[in-house]
């Protein structure tokens, strides 16, 4: 392994801090949601920008909720025998405008895993033994994208597929948004509002039961917020029902992109890494059970849903779990 300083990673580095700084620094509304349209989709590398032949690929499906600039820490702690890359489905044009016009037309699952393994083939990083990694609903676009892999016999490249706190496209878990309990959707957006800040924000479930969201359950949370010094105490609600209807949005779409989606298990085995605070805690493994052939890999990690690229010690895992090569979970042959 070469310890010598990567001018590539050096230079994405820099380039992935600008754009954390971005617009609206210092001063501007800590629950603002920003509006920008997607430019195209893409492969994108975080670090290097020509693939070296010795090095294996890594490739995250970023579900869009958060910049994708969240996997810049994961990358740089990365070996140099890795290369990541980023398929954020942020940037697909029909994925992003669900997210803001629940009428709009959406991009279904098949769709989405399309158009990344479009992306990635052209790149050619689908040539080689590389892992696939999905977060949230990029989990389930991984699933798919592997799906098309080992049907078209190309599977044996996929050394691993690893899910970062994806709910299984099963008939159990197949609900629309509105059927979440209040409390549930609360605790969701704790978590995401804490990610928002850079800092965990921690919220007991308790604490919602019983409320409504919009009477008085946002409340509760601006006061939790406040406290535990997540937001600024001047803070109004108005900014915070903005952020929460953008969030809810979110999963109207995710909802919209998964409806009939039910897809037949893999001879494969999948790695569910799943954090302290995860969208279903009382799940032992997400539903993915049911879409593995195989015994699954589980992998607990500190964090929640929605922070765990963020918290060191998971990072420092996933990294150690990502470097290290996996030619078991690949489909059977002969």
């Amino acid at each position: 392994m070469s310890l010598r300083p990567d001018p590539f990673r050096q230079a994405a580095r820099e380039f992935l801090l600008t754009a954390v700084r971005g617009p609206g620094g210092r001063g501007a509304d800590p629950t603002a949601v920003p509006v920008t349209a997607p430019a195209a989709v893409v492969a994108e590398p975080v670090v290097g920008a020509a693939l070296d032949p010795a090095v294996r690929p890594v490739c995250a499906i970023h579900p869009g909720a958060l910049p994708s600039t969240v996997w810049q820490g994961l990358a740089a702690r990365l070996s140099e025998d890795s290369a990541p890359y980023v398929c954020d489905l942020g940037t697909v044009p029909a994925y992003f405008a669900a997210g803001l016009d629940p009428t709009a037309p959406v991009a279904g699952v098949g769709e989405l895993a399309a158009l990344c393994l479009a992306e990635l083939t052209a790149a050619g990083l689908t040539e080689r033994p590389f892992t696939l990694v999905g977060w949230s609903f990029g989990g389930v676009v991984a699933y798919e994208i592997a799906a098309r892999l080992d049907a078209r016999g190309l599977g044996d490249t996929l050394e691993a597929l690893v899910v970062l706190d994806s709910i299984a496209p099963i008939a159990a878990f197949a609900r629309a948004e509105e059927e979440l309990e209040p409390a549930r959707l609360l605790d969701w957006f704790a978590m995401y509002l804490g990610a928002r800040r850079g800092r965990r924000l921690t919220v007991d479930p308790r604490a919602f039961e019983g409320r409504r969201v919009e009477e008085d359950g946002l409340g509760v949370l601006l006061d939790t917020a406040v406290a535990q010094g997540v937001l600024p105490a001047d803070t109004g609600e108005a900014g915070l029902r903005k952020l929460f209807g953008a969030f809810r949005a979110g999963l109207v779409r995710n909802t919209r992109c998964t409806a009939g989606y039910l897809p037949d298990p893999l001879d494969r085995t999948v790695t569910v890494v799943k954090p302290e605070r995860s969208l279903l805690p009382e799940s032992p493994d997400l539903g993915w059970s049911q879409l593995s052939g195989r015994p699954l890999v589980r992998l607990d990690v500190p964090g929640d849903h929605y922070t765990l690229l963020q918290e060191p010690r998971t990072v420092a895992a996933l990294a150690a779990l990502l470097d290290g090569p996996a030619h078991t979970t690949a489909p059977r042959t002969g």
